[in-house]
């Protein structure tokens, strides 16, 4: 602890209101050790917000009609935290101080915690999962609160887009090597959350990995966590299309000759920047992997597939539905949550455990169409739904290579229907060649801009 600097903030802020924003961006009331000193600090939060300058006068008649003057070390302790007062401008170097000291107390009761719960045989399994939970919590409150003047804010946007501007080809942007889906969404960015939706089967994981592959390709480096797929299918899907050679073969690779094999081989050498996790992936396991990889080395994306199987690896799956819709809301909070505080783009997959008459009939879907918890809804900046009309119209063979990608949600972006080709012999989405297009107005003319804006 550093007494010394706790008075030195609550002191600052008090001869000087202008230090409060400073502060308030870099501590909160947890990383006071002294309880007195968390109910002054408190005060100074709810004076602010009412508007109301800071000075002893306003300090004590807060805390005295809250009933908490005398626990906050009454007035004359109030008036003695200006005295040998250090300089006001050195307040952000205080505040920096007393968070990692906090950091540090918050670091011995882990580890203390750790080392109780081991010493009395608890389960390791629980005790390693708690312990992640527990740092990845430490990890992230490092950074603080963060409170920003408008002016601040608006140069700082003002900044990204003159950077994105000047250099384009620096802009983060993943996208799917669909030419007329990348110029809907025009790429998915860090610090967005993106949900791809559909029924079992009808190309959700395609897409990601397609979106995984050509973010990989344009300099990228990204995790994907297959809680469903094995990742050799992941990987052979790939390479075999690469070396342009049907997908069906490596189920069959008595019927390749021998440059189909070696072309495959050749593929298989190539050194990616992508991970693959799949197994015991669960929430906890998804953040702790991502953060440690973050840590030692970049990461621009991860791929999670699917939502529903890795809330069930932490749950039983036998529970009542409501349970299983409390679990989804916050992975998908966490997963929004994580995706700004690491910087980087979150993709997942969402299992569609009901579809609408009006919807497998061929309807657009909406985000009302949506199974699950409404935050699944809310809380993605791009949702994309995608279906194979080869299901939509009972596996007519006219139809089997006929997709569809909804972008029903874009949050910085349009809103549109686009055409896609599915492949079966390489497994794979392409764009639709101009001529088969769908004639409906929800078709997507090339860099059409009369697209409605999700709110």
């Amino acid at each position: 602890m550093n007494l010394e600097a706790e008075r030195s903030i609550l002191g600052a802020i008090l001869l000087d209101n202008g230090a409060a924003p400073k502060v308030f961006n870099l501590v909160k009331r947890e990383d006071f050790f002294l309880e007195q000193h968390r109910k002054s600090f408190v005060a100074m939060q709810s004076l602010v917000g009412q508007g109301s300058s800071i000075d002893l006068v306003t300090l004590t008649e807060y805390l005295n009609s809250s009933k908490e003057l005398e626990s906050s070390g009454g007035a004359p302790y109030l008036a003695s935290l200006c005295d040998g007062m250090p300089k006001v401008s050195n307040v952000e170097h205080y505040a920096k101080i007393v968070r990692e000291k906090a950091v540090l107390r918050n670091l011995i009761h882990a580890t203390h915690n750790i080392w109780e719960k081991a010493f009395n045989n608890e389960d390791a399994s629980g005790i390693v999962e708690k312990a992640i939970e527990d740092f990845l919590g430490l990890a992230s409150s490092t950074s603080g609160p963060l409170v920003r003047k408008w002016y601040d804010v608006a140069q700082s946007a003002i900044q990204k887009v003159q950077k994105e501007r000047d250099y384009p080809e620096n802009a983060a942007k993943i996208n799917s090597g669909l030419d007329d889906l990348d110029d809907v969404v025009g790429g998915f960015r860090k610090k967005e959350l993106v949900v791809i939706v559909g029924p079992t089967s009808n190309g959700k994981t395609l897409l990601a990995s397609q979106f995984a592959d050509q973010a990989e390709k344009d300099g990228y480096t990204g995790i994907i966590f297959s809680a469903e797929m094995p990742g050799e299918q992941i990987v052979l899907r790939q390479i075999a299309f690469d070396a342009k050679i049907p997908f069906w073969k490596t189920r069959f690779p008595e019927k390749m000759d021998e440059q189909q094999f070696d072309a495959l081989k050749f593929q298989a050498g190539y050194i990616r920047h992508l991970i693959i996790v799949e197994s015991d992936i669960r929430p906890v396991n998804i953040w702790a992997i991502s953060k440690a990889r973050k840590k030692s080395g970049p990461l621009d994306f991860i791929v999670i597939d699917y939502d529903q199987l890795v809330i069930e690896a932490g749950i039983d799956p036998e529970e009542d539905e409501d349970r299983f819709f409390r679990h989804q809301r916050k992975f998908i909070l966490d997963a929004k949550h994580f995706a700004e505080s690491e910087d980087i783009c979150v993709i997942m997959l969402s299992q569609l455990r009901k579809v609408s008459h009006r919807v497998a009939q061929g309807g657009r879907p909406q985000l009302d169409d949506i199974y699950g918890d409404s935050s699944i809804r809310n809380t993605p900046d791009v949702i994309v739904w995608v279906v194979r009309q080869f299901f939509q119209h009972g596996f007519k063979k006219e139809f089997e290579d006929k997709a569809t990608a909804f972008v029903i949600k874009a949050r910085n972006g349009r809103v549109a229907k686009v055409d896609l080709k599915f492949d079966s012999d390489f497994v794979r989405l392409l764009d639709m060649p101009p001529s088969e297009k769908d004639s409906t107005p929800d078709s997507v003319p090339k860099n059409q801009t009369s697209f409605a804006l999700e709110d």
